[in-house]
């Protein structure tokens, strides 16, 4: 479980990486009209209110996610009190590049590859990817959606996932 005040840990944690200490240059997107902050909270929220997800799956990769892009776009180090396993998925999660991204996802676990759905889905929901990736990325997207259904079967992750892949003209 997710205790109030570990939630509070994480998301005061998040706020000074991605708002105060953020070395991606971009401390908001869409275009400067919204906090970087909302990009890893929907992912954690939109992963930890999908009950057809094992719980236990939901907490860890909610805690991950929260934390997602702290080593690729942020000045700071995980604090002692973030468990062993959030910060290996985080390391999972985290690349150089989206290209590296791209070219490593077939090489992930399940669990990861979900993780990654839900942040790729939330860079196409709000149509954060760069114009000359978007066909590539929406070929990504495609196949890990097929593979974490097979996985998982028919989650909302995976139905959302669908509806703006085919909504998507890229």
């Amino acid at each position: 479980m997710i205790t109030a005040d570990e939630f509070k840990k994480l998301i005061d944690f998040a706020f000074e990486a991605y708002q105060i200490n953020n070395t991606s240059g971009q401390e908001y997107r869409q275009n400067g009209k919204v906090p970087y902050i909302i990009h890893p909270l929907w992912c954690a929220s939109m992963l930890i209110t999908d009950t057809r997800i094992p719980y236990e799956e939901r907490e860890k990769g909610f805690k991950a996610l929260v934390l997602h892009d702290v080593l690729e776009d942020t000045s700071m180090q995980f604090p002692d009190w973030v468990e062993p396993d959030v910060k290996e998925i985080v390391k999972e999660l985290t690349f150089e590049t989206s290209d590296h991204a791209l070219a490593s996802i077939q090489s992930k676990s399940i669990n990861i590859k979900l993780l990654m759905l839900v942040d790729g889905l939330s860079s196409m929901y709000e149509e954060h990817v760069w114009p000359q990736r978007r066909n590539k990325w929406k070929a990504m997207m495609e196949i890990v959606v097929k593979e974490v259904e097979e996985h998982y079967g028919n989650i909302r992750v995976v139905q959302l996932a669908k509806s703006i892949i085919e909504n998507t003209n890229w």
